[in-house]
């Protein structure tokens, strides 16, 4: 695999836009991954978000439809989005070096953490995601609750491991089966509500959850689905669900949100 190599992209007084590309042994090859970083005082830390992309999407447009450097430096977070492609985020059943859960909760984290002023430990660290973003975060948050003490999702397509094949969708088909498996048993430990129903409560109680979804988005049903099973939990999330579809319109409005709760549960 080749070196690791940076890029500044931007820098002002307030912040400093960064491209890193770094060998990952997970997939095989260079992970690529953008970090906005406030501009810190010397010896000083922020707390880092991984902020995850969608499908059919990549770093830069998360970057730059999300206003990432904006809510970063407002918030006095450092953020971290990943390219991923179309992994959901997940260790494909059926694909060589696609270990994409491995690369972001472990490779990335060693990674940009080495590299870039960010607090060690669980509670500076969070994730959160839109869409396949929304889904991976959240599943991350549950299978690694040792890593992360924030989990934000917006718009998140919690029940793509339960999803039938069907012929209308056949590239959709492929990739389901591809990353999860054919069968609905294989896919038990990428099942966000059966990871969910498995966590202990105190485990869910001891990370801040934040849900978000447009009531017009066909995964509006699924996502009220998962608030509900939070509640049953005893945590008293209130999500943010407000009018609009599954894009750009509907979540630009919420990102503030979204930042301001990883702000307040990261610092």
């Amino acid at each position: 695999m080749r070196e690791a190599s940076t890029q500044v992209l931007s820098t002002t007084s307030a912040v400093t836009v960064t491209d890193v590309r770094f060998p990952c042994p997970s997939i095989g090859g260079r992970l690529w991954y953008r970090a906005i970083v406030p501009t810190v005082a010397p010896g000083e830390r922020l707390p880092v978000l991984y902020l995850l992309h969608g499908a059919n999407s990549d770093a830069g447009e998360m970057q730059q439809s999300s206003e990432a450097i904006r809510y970063a430096t407002a918030e006095r977070l450092i953020v971290v989005i990943p390219d991923a492609h179309n992994s959901y985020y997940t260790n494909a059943k059926h694909r060589r070096y696609a270990r994409w859960e491995d690369a972001i909760a472990f490779d990335l984290a060693h990674d940009a953490e080495a590299r870039f002023p960010i607090l060690p430990g669980r509670e500076h660290r969070g994730v959160a995601g839109i869409s396949m973003g929304g889904y991976g975060a959240v599943k991350l948050a549950l299978k690694h609750p040792e890593l992360y003490s924030f989990a934000g999702s917006m718009s998140g397509a919690f029940d793509i491991t339960r999803r039938p094949a069907t012929l209308r969708r056949p590239i959709q088909t492929l990739r389901i089966w591809t990353l999860f498996g054919l069968h609905r048993s294989v896919r038990q430990d990428e099942d966000i509500f059966l990871l969910l129903n498995r966590a202990p409560t105190s485990q869910l109680q001891n990370t801040k959850w934040f849900v978000s979804c447009g009531k017009a988005d066909a995964l509006y049903a699924v996502n009220t689905r998962f608030l509900h099973e939070l509640h049953t939990h005893g945590i008293p999330i209130k999500g943010v669900f407000t009018p609009g579809i599954h894009d750009w319109q509907t979540w630009t409005p919420t990102m503030p949100l979204l930042f301001k709760a990883a702000g307040e549960a990261l610092h």
